[in-house]
C-alpha cells in the first residue's frame, strides 16, 4: 500500500516534500558600480605592482585597498568595522574577499605598504582614469599643496605637526 493514505485516497499522487532553503540578505547599493570603476582604473593591479606582499597572503595589498576604496565610497565605516560593512554588502560576491579577510591588522598593513608609494599610486591610478575614460588631461589642475587644519585657539590655519602631514593630492577638472 506504499502511497497511498489511510483513507484510500492519494492513490497515485506525488507527495509533498519539504525542503529547507536558506535566505542570505546582503546589500549592494552601489557597490558593483564602484568595484567595475575600481577594475577599469586598475585600483588593485597598480597597487599590489608597487607595493606587493608576501606569497603567502590571502589576499593582496591592492585588494584590501580596493575594498577600502569601496567602503569609503558606499558606507564609511571605522577601520575597526569595515569587516562588519563587507559581511552587510555583497563584498564577497564583488571582490571575492571573504569580510573577516579585511580586518583592521590586516588594512593597517597594506596602508603601512602603501604609504612609500603614494605618489606614484596616485599618478598611475589617475593617468589610468585620464586613459579608460578620455578625459582631457589639458582641463586638469593637480594640487599637490600640504594639508592645513584649523587652530581653534588663533581662529588660523596652522600645518599639521611633521608626524601628520602628507601630500594632498586633488585632482580637479578645470
Amino acid at each position: 500500500m506504499s502511497g497511498m493514505s489511510r483513507t484510500g485516497r492519494g492513490r497515485g499522487r506525488a507527495r509533498a516534500e519539504i525542503a529547507v532553503v536558506q535566505v542570505l540578505e546582503k546589500r549592494l547599493g552601489a557597490l558593483p558600480v564602484v568595484a567595475e570603476f575600481g577594475r577599469r582604473l586598475r585600483i588593485a593591479e597598480i597597487v599590489d605592482e608597487l607595493a606587493p606582499v608576501r606569497p603567502l597572503a590571502w589576499i593582496t595589498h591592492g585588494e584590501v585597498i580596493e575594498a577600502l576604496v569601496a567602503n569609503r565610497l558606499t558606507a564609511p565605516a571605522p577601520m575597526l568595522r569595515v569587516h562588519e560593512w563587507a559581511a552587510a554588502m555583497a563584498v564577497e560576491e564583488a571582490y571575492g574577499i571573504e569580510p573577516h579577510l579585511l580586518n583592521d591588522d590586516r588594512i593597517a598593513r597594506a596602508l603601512d605598504a602603501v604609504a612609500p608609494q603614494l605618489d606614484e599610486i596616485t599618478g598611475s591610478v589617475g593617468a589610468a582614469a585620464i586613459s579608460e575614460f578620455g578625459v582631457d588631461a589639458a582641463r586638469l589642475h593637480w594640487d599637490m599643496s600640504a594639508p592645513r587644519s584649523a587652530d581653534r585657539s588663533s581662529g588660523g590655519e596652522r600645518p599639521p605637526p611633521p608626524s601628520c602631514r602628507s601630500k594632498a593630492v586633488k585632482l580637479r577638472a578645470v
